[in-house]
């Protein structure tokens, strides 16, 4: 098999992308990427990274791809979560506290402990299929409550979508004693399924 079928091959595999890394595992010359792109048949969506021309971008898969350690939060985390119903405006993600984001210009990123970042954290898929780590919704609803950043419209329907999709408990639980807001999020604890 030729070089360039086998790019196409491992992209049509893997959401219509690839990456020079991905490439160089592949035993496949980074050359054949530029070479398929000056003849259209892939396109350039960031440094290192390549989509099919036939698929639609999707950023903050493309993100993922190119700052492997973000974990989607804040407004990002509840929308990828499907606890908002409004669009995404403004893209938040967390990195381990000794992460360097120098490079990182295109979003907001906030460091943290590695106990905060890996709480909760999940594979979920965008609304174009591909799946980004974020937070589950029961770290989503501890992360409002932290960070009180929703309006009480917004916060009813954030809870609604969660309860309609099961929260759990337990982990709703330990999440707001991690995160030091039991007390705020205690009545979701007490009333359950009642709200």
């Amino acid at each position: 098999m030729d070089y360039e079928n086998m790019i196409i091959r491992y992209m049509e595999n893997h959401q219509g992308y690839i990456t020079n890394k991905e490439a160089i595992q592949l035993g496949v010359p980074t050359v054949y990427l530029t070479r398929m792109m000056n003849k259209n048949k892939i396109n350039k969506v960031e440094r290192g990274i390549y989509m099919l021309p036939t698929i639609f971008e999707d950023n903050l898969y493309i993100y993922y791809l190119r700052y492997n350690k973000i974990v989607y939060s804040g407004q990002t985390a509840l929308v990828i979560n499907e606890m908002s119903n409004t669009s995404l405006r403004k893209i938040e993600a967390n990195v381990p506290h000794n992460y360097n984001t120098h490079r990182i210009n295109d979003f907001k990123v906030n460091r943290v402990s590695n106990v905060i970042y890996n709480l909760g954290k999940e594979m979920i898929e965008t609304e174009f299929g591909n799946k980004v780590p974020t937070y589950n919704k029961e770290r989503v609803l501890c992360d409002i409550y932290s960070e009180d950043y929703l309006d009480t419209e917004a916060l009813n329907y954030a809870i609604k979508i969660a309860k309609m999709k099961k929260i759990d408990y337990e982990h709703l639980y330990e999440y707001s004693i991690a995160l030091n807001v039991y007390e705020k999020i205690k009545f979701l604890l007490e009333i359950r399924d009642e709200y």
